[in-house]
């Protein structure tokens, strides 16, 4: 071995392959950190993606304003909203592809986990042009033939505005079946007919004249939104949603729950399509 070499073919080798390695340790401390601090980040409500399945009058008429809500608290916070029928709704929590549901009543599924965050009830609305607007004493037996728009793709309250008219014994004169509340209230607007739909979907046009609310003492029924989510899995931003939605309706529960329920609410599982 000559007298001037340093170090042998085999050290060499050992030294190259320590400062390989030593390399990939730096690199794997450094990804280490990286992913504590995004981890910290998700924790912090800094980072990340809230998903949520709803449907249609949740997701157009109640979501909005806790959802800006929630984004004024975490702005970098993503929220993906997704429209599902209500029978599909568990089962989309249950295999999380959504974090949180929205239903109208609990499902009877035990690794899920309930709360009511809002009660409404149901309106019957008409045009300010309508012949009805403005009559007092109003009851259902004055609507018998009376020209009525329905959403038939939310069945549960369908249903309700059916079997309202089967308890009294008289015909709903349906003259158009539409696909969604915004097509509903046009149409009313239009003094197609009157329509019976949930309040909430209603609350602008209302404030705003374009639609008239007529007093029917039979509609005095509950209809309540429950939000739903895994038992074993509630993320820190599902739950500071649940804060802001029970703060923000708080009333309108504690309501509901003094308040008789006159007209039983349909099952919310029930075969078909169901929207709203």
């Amino acid at each position: 071995m000559s007298s001037t070499m340093l170090f042998t073919p085999i050290e060499i080798g050992n030294l190259k392959l320590s400062s390989l390695l030593e390399g990939y340790a730096l690199r794997m401390l450094k990804l280490r950190d990286e992913a504590a601090h995004a981890i910290a980040r998700l924790q912090n409500l800094e980072i990340g993606t809230l998903t949520i399945a709803a449907h249609e009058s949740a997701a157009l008429y109640l979501l909005p304003n806790a959802i800006l809500r929630f984004l004024q608290l975490f702005p970098d916070v993503k929220v993906c909203v997704k429209r599902g029928r209500l029978e599909e709704i568990p089962h989309m929590v249950l295999d999380r592809e959504v974090q949180i549901g929205f239903l109208k009543e609990a499902p009877p599924f035990k690794e899920l986990k309930s709360v009511d965050v809002h009660s409404d009830r149901m309106s019957l609305i008409a045009s300010p042009k309508h012949r009805l607007t403005g009559r007092t004493g109003l009851a259902v037996k004055d609507l018998d033939g009376v020209p009525f728009v329905v959403h038939h793709l939310c069945r549960s309250t369908e249903e309700v505005v059916l079997r309202l008219f089967r308890q009294n014994g008289i015909r709903c004169h349906v003259v158009a079946e539409l696909w969604s509340f915004e097509n509903v209230k046009s149409f009313v607007m239009e003094n197609v007919g009157v329509a019976i739909v949930p309040r909430i979907t209603v609350m602008e046009e209302l404030r705003a004249g374009s639609l008239v609310e007529i007093s029917l003492p039979e509609l005095n029924s509950h209809r309540g939104t429950v939000m739903i989510l895994r038992d074993d899995c509630i993320s820190e931003a599902a739950g500071r949603l649940i804060e802001i939605m029970r703060s923000k309706y708080r009333r309108s529960v504690t309501t509901s729950k003094q308040r008789p329920s006159p007209l039983p609410e349909s099952a919310a599982y029930e075969s078909g399509t169901q929207s709203a």
